[in-house]
């Protein structure tokens, strides 16, 4: 009897291993998924910039765009011609709702309903994912920083540095 409860024992504490290793991996899994998200924002901004190079240096309009800033209110872009200023209005505005902290603001419940960009079930975004813009005039550098909540309650980023 005493042979059987030692081999329960053992047993249990080995199911508690994996099902603790299960977990960490888990974690693993969406933290390497939010970064690749971030980093795939980071791109798509930086995409929307080389497409409507207004400014000098490049990207230039874009730049001042910080963490906490709303959405700018903006009309929708794809459904009528819009001057290259409101272009940079629109991507911004479509790019901050769909970073994630700002589903609630005005701007990106009318671009959602515009179905300019999905809906929240739909892309999510990061928790509580935020980003910045800065462009250095100088150098012509646009830097692109992208932050969400991660484990923990912990503050991930990812920069992303390139030339217009």
């Amino acid at each position: 009897m005493i042979e059987l409860l030692v081999a329960v024992l053992v047993l249990a504490i080995g199911v508690l291993g994996i099902s603790s290793m299960q977990m960490l991996s888990l974690q693993s899994n969406r933290g390497a998924l939010h970064r690749a998200e971030a980093v795939h924002l980071a791109y798509d901004m930086l995409d929307r910039i080389r497409a409507n190079p207004l400014g000098t240096p490049v990207g230039q309009a874009y730049d001042g765009l910080e963490l906490t800033d709303a959405p700018p209110n903006t009309n929708d872009c794809y459904a009528g011609n819009c001057s290259a200023a409101n272009m940079v209005a629109f991507d911004q505005a479509v790019w901050k709702c769909s970073l994630g902290a700002f589903h609630s603001n005005n701007t990106c419940q009318n671009l959602r309903a515009g179905e300019v960009i999905p809906l929240e079930t739909a892309q999510p975004g990061l928790p509580l994912g935020d980003g910045t813009i800065s462009v250095d005039g100088g150098t012509g550098l646009i830097t692109i920083t992208v932050q969400w909540t991660g484990v923990n309650n912990n503050i991930q980023s990812v920069v992303v540095t390139s030339r217009g």
